[in-house]
């Protein structure tokens, strides 16, 4: 028991102590602290999946039915989402067992209005809008499934407090409930009025059990300096333009999409310029919003990219961190300088007046995007030596330390690429009669002291690129968001339509 552990007198009973499982890590309770304070609310990713023809004669109770129990088998296949969570305004939160999870909590049934595609955006916007409650007795997660009778198809939007995973395990658990689909329905769980058992089964360790995050001492010294001495000036790259508010704002969602038939060819130029399509649109970015604003507003730019640490998993371990839910990231910071900033403005602006220069611009962002893709493979080479996130465990006290933060805003973007979900069987796989995924949406809150704008990526393997755009109501203006959106949408089409950029 933890209380006795640490020789600390438990006010709990019993049996409330029997239901500990672990305290939350460093990383869980900077999420969770977050979530606590309102200024981060956490991640939907939805997926549209077609139904196989014999399931269409169902019955609406039937076909729910089926849905709900293979739901509930790829739950328990994640221990993040059975938990509950108890002493959240403490320094010390905690996971505890829960005996039963009903769907009536966390599972909505909806059909969408003729609109399809407004009707799913607009879930998704509430979605990372709306605080998880009650969470000392029901898990920090929900679903919303949008299904008209008589269509093919159904959009599941599964939304989760970022304190129980991190983007990639969004995907992992769509992966899970598509594999749940297509199984033959077992004998493990039974659903009684839309609820079921949650075995007693270990709990998932925290990403410092399972990678080693190690860190020197010059490391340490250098980062809290960085963090916490005062700085005699602004530095040129932050972003003074996006102003940080004490009470949490609304985030608002614009959308992005490369057609299915524009965006293979968006690949194959990264690939020809020796560059990846998350350092493309880094760059993307950078040109857009600097062209948007003044010199007197922005000279430079920094940028952040959530980077998957699972890939370092290191010794024997029961767990499989790529097919488990929870939190094993990094954050990779780009600084664009402002003679670089400099410098595409004047190529954007002779671009304009004269379409010949295009060619100028689009040589200088092809270099920059090969200049982000070898940063960031330097810092995967690196490995999880000297990374920020091996720090978290310094900080004692998470809600005060982001009470006790800076006004000035570091970010002006943030760009988390989710990659492809394959969303069929394999290849060599009879796929006759079973489920698929044609399609998928991923969003996230925009943080209080995150990023400007917030980018999210996702691909489904033959479908359209889709990237949404986040931003805090009030402190980006509307306009300027949906502008940014719009020139990536332009770029990104235009590069994959015809081989080049036009920027006239």
């Amino acid at each position: 028991m933890i209380a006795s552990f640490f020789g600390q007198k438990s006010s709990r009973s019993p049996d409330e102590e029997a239901r500990i499982l672990r305290k939350l890590s460093p990383n869980e309770c900077f999420q969770s602290a977050q979530h606590l304070l309102r200024i981060y609310i956490g991640c939907a990713l939805s997926c549209r999946y077609v139904i196989p023809e014999a399931l269409l004669a169902l019955d609406t109770d039937s076909f729910k039915h089926a849905i709900e129990s293979a739901f509930a088998r790829a739950i328990l296949q994640h221990p993040a989402l059975t938990v509950g969570r108890i002493d959240d305004n403490t320094k010390s939160p905690l996971w505890v067992h829960l005996d039963r999870i009903d769907l009536n909590n966390h599972i909505t049934w909806s059909e969408p209005s003729e609109d399809a595609e407004n009707s799913l955006s607009d879930v998704l916007e509430r979605q990372v809008n709306d605080p998880y409650l009650n969470l000392e007795r029901q898990p920090c997660w929900r679903a919303v499934i949008l299904q008209s009778s008589g269509t093919k198809f159904m959009d599941v939007v599964f939304a989760w407090d970022h304190s129980a995973g991190d983007g990639k395990s969004g995907k992992i658990f769509h992966d899970t409930f598509l594999a749940c689909l297509n199984t033959p329905e077992s004998n493990s769980i039974t659903l009684k009025n839309r609820s079921f058992d949650v075995p007693a089964t270990p709990y998932t360790p925290p990403m410092g059990q399972l990678i080693d995050l190690p860190i020197s001492l010059g490391y340490i010294v250098s980062e809290l300096s960085r963090e916490f001495l005062p700085q005699l000036s602004a530095k040129p790259h932050t972003a003074t333009w996006a102003p940080i508010f004490a009470e949490p704002a609304k985030t608002r969602l614009s959308w992005i999409r490369a057609t299915k038939e524009a965006f293979p060819s968006v690949l194959d130029a990264c690939r020809m310029h020796e560059t990846t399509l998350t350092a493309l649109l880094n760059t993307l970015l950078m040109v857009s919003i600097a062209t948007r604003l003044s010199e007197d507003k922005a000279r430079a730019f920094s940028c952040g990219t959530p980077i998957c640490f699972r890939q370092f998993q290191v010794g024997k371990s029961d767990i499989d961190c790529n097919k488990t839910v929870m939190n094993c990231y990094a954050y990779w910071p780009f600084i664009f300088e402002k003679g670089l900033v400099a410098t595409i403005r004047q190529q954007f602006s002779d671009a304009k007046a004269n379409p010949d220069l295009d060619s100028n611009l689009e040589d200088a962002i092809w270099d920059v995007a090969r200049t982000i893709r070898e940063g960031l493979l330097a810092k995967l080479s690196q490995g999880t030596k000297n990374d920020t996130v091996g720090l978290a465990k310094f900080i004692g006290d998470w809600p005060s330390y982001f009470k006790g933060l800076s006004k000035t805003r570091e970010h002006a973007f943030e760009l988390s690429n989710l990659g492809a979900i394959q969303g069929r069987l394999p290849d060599n796989s009879d796929g006759e009669g079973k489920w698929s995924i044609e399609g998928a949406s991923f969003a996230q809150s925009s943080p209080s002291f995150g990023a400007a704008l917030t980018l999210n990526v996702i691909s489904t393997k033959g479908g359209e690129l889709v990237i949404s755009n986040a931003w805090q109501v009030g402190t980006v203006d509307d306009e300027f968001a949906r502008g940014v959106s719009s020139d990536i949408e332009m770029w990104l089409n235009g590069l994959g339509d015809t081989g080049c950029f036009k920027f006239a």
